[in-house]
C-alpha cells in the first residue's frame, strides 16, 4: 500500500512556503500513475503554488512493482539508511507481501541509479549481470585508452531498441559502446551458479568486483 505525508517547502525564488507531497511508499498496485513518474524524476518535482517556480526535491522512498515481486528502497546519499529501511520493510508483517520470499530486493543512492534499475526490470534483465558486464567494458577501454578514466557508466536503450552503456569520462565528455543480447547471455551462463546463491540488495561495482572474485 503507498504512503505518503505532505511536508511544506519554501520557493527559492519567492520565499513562500507551499506543499509536496512526499512519497514514503510507493505501491504501483493502488498508484498507477506513479510508475512512470518514478522513471521520469516527476515524482520529486515540486511546484510553488505562488510564482509557480520548480524544482526537482529527492527525498527517500520505497518503490514497489508487486507483479514483478520487485522493490527498492532509495535514499539519497544514505547506504546505511537504505539498507535498514529495506530490513525493516522485509521484517514487516504489515504490508501483506513476503518480501523474503521470490522478490528482487535492491537498495539505491542516487536518482541515476533507481532510474537505471527501473530500466533494467522494464527489460526483464538483471542488473547484476549488467553490472558484471560493466566490469568488461571499463576494463576493455582502460586497456585501449591508458589516458581516458571512466567516472560514471550506465545502461540504457537506444531509441532504435538496441542496448548499450553510456560513459562518462574524467573530462566531463561523454561516449558510448553497444553490446548485444548475445553479450549479456553469455555473462549470464558464466556466473549462473553464483548468482543462483546470491541475495545481496547493493549491487554495484564492489559487488560486481566481489563476484568477479570468486569465480576468478
Amino acid at each position: 500500500m503507498s504512503k505518503t505525508h505532505v511536508e511544506m517547502i519554501k520557493c527559492p525564488k519567492c520565499k513562500k512556503l507551499s506543499e509536496m507531497t512526499v512519497w514514503d511508499v510507493i505501491d504501483v498496485t493502488d498508484a498507477p500513475e506513479m510508475k512512470q513518474k518514478i522513471r521520469n524524476g516527476e515524482a520529486f518535482r515540486w511546484h510553488c503554488s505562488e510564482c509557480d517556480d520548480n524544482s526537482l526535491i529527492f527525498f527517500p522512498t520505497i518503490y514497489h512493482q508487486p507483479g514483478d515481486k520487485y522493490i527498492v528502497s532509495y535514499v539519497p546519499g544514505d547506504p546505511d539508511t537504505a539498507e535498514k529501511c529495506m530490513k525493516d520493510l522485509s521484517n514487516d508483517n504489515e504490508s501483506g507481501y513476503n518480501f523474503n520470499n521470490g522478490y528482487t530486493r535492491r537498495v539505491v543512492t542516487d536518482m541515476n541509479q533507481l532510474r537505471e534499475k527501473l530500466l533494467i526490470l522494464d527489460e526483464g534483465l538483471d542488473d547484476r549481470i549488467i553490472e558484471l558486464m560493466k566490469l568488461f567494458i571499463v576494463a576493455d577501454i582502460q586497456t585501449s585508452s591508458q589516458d581516458l578514466r571512466i567516472t560514471e557508466i550506465y545502461f540504457t536503450k537506444e531509441k532504435d531498441d538496441t542496448y548499450s552503456f553510456a560513459i562518462r569520462f574524467d573530462n566531463d565528455k561523454w561516449g558510448g559502446t553497444a553490446f548485444s543480447k548475445d553479450n549479456y547471455d553469455q555473462v549470464a551462463k558464466t556466473f549462473k551458479t553464483s548468482l543462483l546463491a546470491d541475495n545481496e540488495v547493493i549491487i554495484d561495482t564492489e559487488w560486481a568486483v566481489e563476484m568477479l572474485n570468486k569465480n576468478m
